[in-house]
């Protein structure tokens, strides 16, 4: 039988270093991100919203936040400079006047089409010094821990 483990153990162990690798993880991945994208003069969450709009002919706000993962609050404010620059345009949908169509403008999609395959190389960068086994771990992993939490 294993030994109980009280709370003051678990949670200065287990919990504290699990949380810390997770947020040291994405802090590190964010920053080499972000670091790639000063020469597209956006920012990640800009990024993701381009890269989604690239995808498709243009994504409802609803669709747009669960597709970049982004509240709808960020994503407005997002959208807002994105809009600023005329990189998206808003237009009412066509088949759902309660709906907000966002679509890249020819700037938008310009950008997109450099932007695309550039970040892809440059994740793929260092994500290729993990074997595929390595890499199926780690997606196993986060998913198994995905599912703890919901």
């Amino acid at each position: 039988m294993a030994p109980a483990i009280s709370v003051d153990s678990f949670t200065s162990t287990a919990v504290t270093t699990v949380l810390r690798e997770l947020m040291v993880t994405y802090q590190v991945v964010l920053s080499f991100d972000t670091g790639e994208l000063k020469r597209f003069d956006v920012t990640p969450s800009q990024a993701d919203v381009i890269l989604s709009l690239g995808r498709t002919p243009g994504q409802s706000c609803r669709d747009l936040s669960e597709a970049t993962l982004l509240t709808r609050g960020s994503l407005s404010s997002i959208l807002e400079r994105l809009e600023a620059r005329q990189l998206v345009s808003r237009s009412p949908s066509r088949t759902d006047r309660r709906k907000t169509m966002i679509r890249l403008t020819p700037a938008g999609l310009a950008l997109f089409e450099r932007l695309a395959p550039e970040r892809a190389a440059h994740i793929a960068s260092r994500l290729e010094r993990l074997d595929a086994r390595k890499q199926g771990t780690i997606v196993d992993s986060l998913r198994a821990l995905q599912r703890v939490f919901q």
